[in-house]
C-alpha cells in the first residue's frame, strides 16, 4: 500500500515539473491581471542581451519598452543559448514571447523544426550582413557590385559565405567574425562581410565584454556607411509567440503587440537604441523579393 502511495506522489511530482509554466502560457488578460510580462532572454549575448543591468543589451531594452506599454512588470527568463533554445523554452511555457527573432529560416536554424508552432509580430527593424573596411580606405560602396573585384572576408559556414560564393565574388573564409576583423586590420582583405554586430565587435571585441573596458579593439576599422545589405543578406526582426490554439490564446496578445510596434515605437527611438550598442539601424524592409 505504501508503495502505491509513494508511486502516486512520484507521478504527481513528475507531472508538475513536466507541465508548462501556467504563468507564462497566459492570455493578454491574464498577463495584465498578474501584472507581469515574462520574456525568454539569452543571459550573455551582447550587444543584444546581458544579465548585467548596467549593460542590458538591445533586446532587453526593447523588452522593457514593451512591458511599459503594456503597463506591467518585466520578468526575464534567462537562458544560455549555447546550450538551450529561446524558442523551445517559450514553447515549453516558460515565457510569453521572445524578442529579436529574424523572420527568416536561413537566419534561425531551429525555425525549420519549430516554425509551425511559432507566430511573429510585425517587424520593428531590419538587420543582416554589413560591410566593414579600414578607415584609411576612402571608398564607401553602396552595394557589393561596386567591389566585385575586391577580396572580401567572411565567416566560414555563414549565410554571407554561401551568398558571396554563389554570386561569384572573390571570397576568403575565416573561422570567426573576429578572425575576419583581424585579417582586415592586417590588410589581408579589402572588406569584411559579417553580421550586423560588427560595430560592437570593433568597439568591444566580444559578446561578453563588460562596460568597464572602453578602448576600441579595432581602432582602424569601421562599418561602411550608407551600405544596405542586399536582399539575400538581410531580413526583418520581430517578436515571436507560440501559435494561438484552443488551449492557448495568444492572438489577442499578438494583436496588441503589433499595435504597439506600429503606433508607439518610433524609428528615432529604435535607431537611438541600436546605435547605443553600435548596431546599424535599418527600417523594416518592405519589398517581397525572391531570396
Amino acid at each position: 500500500m505504501k508503495h502505491h502511495i509513494l508511486l502516486r506522489i512520484l507521478i504527481f511530482i513528475l507531472l508538475v515539473f513536466m507541465l508548462p509554466n501556467a504563468n507564462a502560457n497566459s492570455s493578454l488578460k491574464e498577463i495584465q491581471e498578474k501584472g507581469v510580462l515574462i520574456v525568454c532572454m539569452d543571459v550573455r549575448n551582447l550587444p543584444y542581451s546581458n544579465a548585467d543591468p548596467e549593460l542590458p543589451g538591445l533586446n532587453v531594452e526593447i523588452a522593457h519598452l514593451l512591458a511599459a506599454e503594456l503597463e506591467v512588470e518585466l520578468e526575464l527568463h534567462w537562458l544560455n543559448t549555447l546550450r538551450d533554445s529561446l524558442l523551445a523554452d517559450m514553447l515549453h511555457g516558460h515565457c510569453h514571447c521572445v524578442i529579436g527573432v529574424p523572420i527568416e529560416e536561413r537566419a534561425m536554424s531551429e525555425s525549420v523544426q519549430l516554425g509551425k508552432r511559432i507566430d511573429f509580430s510585425k517587424p520593428y527593424y531590419g538587420t543582416g550582413y554589413v560591410l566593414v573596411k579600414r578607415k584609411s580606405n576612402k571608398k564607401s560602396p553602396k552595394s557589393l557590385k561596386e567591389i566585385k573585384s575586391e577580396l572580401i572576408g567572411t565567416e566560414a559556414g555563414s549565410i554571407a559565405s554561401d551568398v558571396l560564393q554563389q554570386m561569384g565574388y572573390k571570397r576568403r573564409v575565416y573561422r570567426s567574425q573576429t578572425a575576419v576583423l583581424d585579417a582586415l586590420q592586417k590588410g589581408q582583405i579589402a572588406y569584411g562581410c559579417i553580421w550586423s554586430n560588427a560595430g560592437w565587435l570593433i568597439e568591444k571585441g566580444s559578446r561578453i565584454q563588460q562596460s568597464e573596458k572602453t578602448d576600441t579593439v579595432y581602432p582602424d576599422l569601421e562599418i561602411v556607411k550608407g551600405y544596405v545589405p542586399e536582399p539575400r543578406l538581410r531580413w526583418n526582426v520581430s517578436i515571436a509567440f507560440t501559435k494561438d490554439t484552443p488551449k492557448l490564446r495568444t492572438r489577442e496578445f499578438q494583436d496588441v503587440v503589433n499595435t504597439i510596434i506600429e503606433q508607439k515605437w518610433s524609428e528615432k527611438e529604435l535607431k537611438e537604441l541600436s546605435e547605443k550598442y553600435y548596431l546599424p539601424y535599418f527600417a523594416p524592409f518592405q519589398e517581397e523579393e525572391e531570396k
